[in-house]
């Protein structure tokens, strides 16, 4: 492969066992209209399904593409560091394997931190995934605040100044199943850095096909907000406990007996009752009451 000067922006792809969808990603980035230079770094954290060769083939067409594997410590958090240490940018952006850029994606990314220390863009959802998907997580713009607390971008698309990233200590790979990308960027707004939202960096979001991954995912992240209130409960995040825990319950409880009508309907209880149960055992293993 041919030398090439560093990058002034970096793209950084953590990726696990993703030859079903990386070429996709790789082919949308490949179509970017930023016209300066820029790179690309994928962290394969240990991927054992080909993942690798799909990579090293599209390096013959993109010469900025680097490959770096990293499996000593599983988890994205983990495999966005290593990405970000061996990257040139001194702008960071990041992206997922399963999910596909816009081609004005980068170049949004990076006249927004031309404004802001840190960014994200605009999840769409409807294009790669069917209605029964887009219905357990509904179509929405801007940053996300689910917790009453500090807004926050999704990793998959996103971008910090490397001042940000170095700042704050990276990302934290505590955070495996959920909340990655949360806790990060309230450390950094924490620490004083402001953020944006960019509506004009989009990315096509690739949501669980099948309810039961769904709801897997869901508990996960349940799992993950016992810990996030945790940690930032000494700053001010809201507590979530018994009442509007049993308020939770008592919702899904209700609507219960309509579930036969559709797979929609199922999905959505189901993903929702998989997150706050996730959310008890996740107070039990971090002895903290947030349901």
């Amino acid at each position: 492969m041919m030398s090439v000067e560093p990058a002034r922006v970096s793209v950084v792809m953590p990726v696990l066992d993703g030859a079903a969808t990386i070429g996709g990603q790789l082919e949308a980035l490949s179509c970017q209209t930023y016209p300066d230079g820029w790179e690309i770094v994928v962290v394969d954290n240990g991927s054992v399904d080909g993942t690798d060769a799909i990579v090293a083939a599209w390096q013959e067409r993109m010469p900025r593409l680097r490959l770096h594997r990293s499996s000593e410590t599983r988890g994205a958090n983990h495999a966005r560091n290593v990405g970000c240490e061996v990257a040139s940018g001194s702008l960071l952006a990041f992206c997922d394997h399963d999910d596909l850029v816009d081609p004005g994606w980068l170049a949004a990314i990076v006249r927004g931190l031309a404004v802001y220390p840190a960014v994200g863009g605009f999840i769409e959802r409807e294009l790669l995934n069917d209605e029964v998907a887009v219905a357990t997580r509904p179509q929405r713009a801007g940053l996300l605040d689910g917790f009453g607390f500090l807004p926050y971008p999704l990793a998959a698309n996103c971008g910090v100044r490397r001042e940000v990233w170095t700042f704050v200590g990276g990302f934290d790979p505590a955070f495996r199943h959920g909340s990655d990308d949360v806790e990060f960027f309230w450390r950094a707004q924490l620490a004083g850095y402001q953020m944006g939202f960019l509506p004009d960096a989009v990315v096509h979001y690739r949501l669980r096909p099948d309810v039961a991954g769904m709801a897997r995912q869901y508990y996960s992240y349940g799992r993950s907000h016992a810990r996030l209130f945790r940690r930032f409960r000494p700053d001010g995040m809201p507590r979530s406990g018994l009442r509007s825990g049993a308020a939770a319950w008592w919702g899904l409880a209700v609507s219960a007996p309509g579930l036969v009508r559709s797979r929609r309907d199922r999905a959505v209880w189901l993903t929702r009752s998989a997150l706050h149960w996730g959310r008890i055992v996740g107070s039990l293993q971090q002895r903290v009451l947030y349901l």
